[in-house]
């Protein structure tokens, strides 16, 4: 890239584990930050085994933490809490995801850290928040899908409420998290100061789902579908995806389908009458549906211009060559792993394979000789730390 990184020159410390934090640290490396992992010495940052372990890492530890560098770091001895000190004093960044009151044990709280760098800008990432009757609870994306509401939005033929099966709100709050960070940063060289954000897995799947919420409040909490037909459908051979919102699209879709009267029945021909009568037009649409394979009605539904997608499994993702092509997948190696790893490559940013030696997620304290040298620590001293323990790296 000819041009430099947005944030090339910044300085990111961060202390989060999991997946909440470490990906909004991965968002601020991809656009270029200098972004200094702190794990702990004895097993490192819990997603390491979190899921099937790979070696020292999982398949979360693999891709959030990528262009980071890590240091290995005793934080419950005070040798630890004096380097950490010394490492925040220099951050334009500090991320953390430890229950309240954790960092201020450490004397590394945002008034702490203030009198230190008064222009800093700290992001605490929790469950709940830092104030009122929830903050001593424990908290992943699991008891929060549940506690927002959204597993009420995702319910089997039985009703019972599922879990959505990915770490959706973690990566979301990851998301809103960097937005605030880049915005504060925005701000403070606008018009210079730091910020405190307190930001809440709650907080963030609460406003991920704002819409719904707010559809649910003006539907009386009886949820109406947005249009029909909606949702997939099942063919003779898979399933299909389909989108037909407008009068005229439904229009076309008629056509496609070979049942141009439906679209003049005075039932379905608007959006709301539709909606009305969706359990008797959906019967048939899904039998209609099972008469011909997914490709042929792939094929149909293009013709028409009709909004569409065949349900693709992750292998038929990974194996499409136009994903390498658009530049939207990579595949590279990860330190401690025999085979490459498919890595999805983030908008707006460079390719995985184009950051260096930092492309890949770095193994546990693989950084430690290199941050402690540059805070000015000598050779014999960092030998020193590294035999008792107070920092680690793979080699010792």
């Amino acid at each position: 890239m000819s041009v430099p990184l947005a944030f090339e020159g910044i300085k990111v410390v961060d202390f989060s584990q999991g997946v909440a934090g470490p990906h909004a640290g991965l968002l601020m490396a991809m656009h270029g930050a200098d972004v200094i992992k702190i794990e702990p010495t004895e097993r490192g940052d819990w997603s390491r085994a979190l899921g099937r372990s790979y070696g020292d890492s999982s398949a979360f530890s693999i891709y959030y933490n990528r262009g980071k560098r890590s240091l290995a770091l005793d934080m419950k001895s005070g040798e630890g809490r004096d380097i950490a000190r010394r490492l925040v004093a220099r951050a334009d960044v500090i991320i953390e995801a430890f229950r309240p009151g954790v960092m201020k044990r450490f004397g590394l709280d945002y008034d702490s850290v203030k009198r230190l760098n008064e222009n800093v800008v700290f992001l605490s990432v929790t469950g709940f928040g830092q104030t009122g009757a929830n903050i001593e609870r424990p908290a992943t994306d699991a008891v929060i899908q549940g506690y927002s509401g959204l597993m009420s939005l995702n319910k089997d033929r039985n009703g019972l409420p599922q879990r959505f099966p990915m770490v959706a709100i973690d990566v979301v709050t990851g998301l809103y998290a960097c937005q605030a960070v880049m915005a504060a940063l925005m701000r403070r060289f606008r018009f210079g100061g730091g910020q405190y954000i307190d930001c809440s897995l709650l907080q963030c799947a609460t406003a991920f789902q704002a819409a719904r919420l707010i559809e649910h409040h003006f539907q009386g909490g009886l949820p109406e579908v947005m249009y029909v037909p909606l949702g997939v459908l099942q063919t003779k051979d898979s399933f299909i995806s389909i989108s037909v919102n407008r009068d005229e699209h439904f229009v076309a879709f008629c056509r496609a389908i070979g049942h141009e009267t439906l679209a003049v029945d005075p039932r379905y021909a608007t959006r709301d009458g539709r909606v009305q009568h969706e359990e008797e037009l959906m019967a048939l649409i899904r039998r209609e549906f099972l008469q011909r394979s997914t490709a042929e009605w792939v094929e149909r539904l293009t013709n028409a211009d009709v909004l569409h997608a065949p349900i693709r499994s992750y292998d038929d993702l990974l194996q499409d060559q136009e994903m390498r092509d658009l530049g939207y997948l990579d595949w590279m190696r990860q330190g401690g792993i025999d085979a490459e790893v498919p890595i999805p490559n983030i908008p707006g940013t460079l390719r995985a394979t184009a950051y260096g030696s930092l492309s890949a997620s770095p193994r546990v304290g693989q950084h430690s000789r290199e941050v402690l040298a540059e805070l000015g620590v000598a050779e014999r001293e960092i030998s020193d730390l590294l035999s008792r323990g107070i920092a680690k790296s793979p080699a010792e």
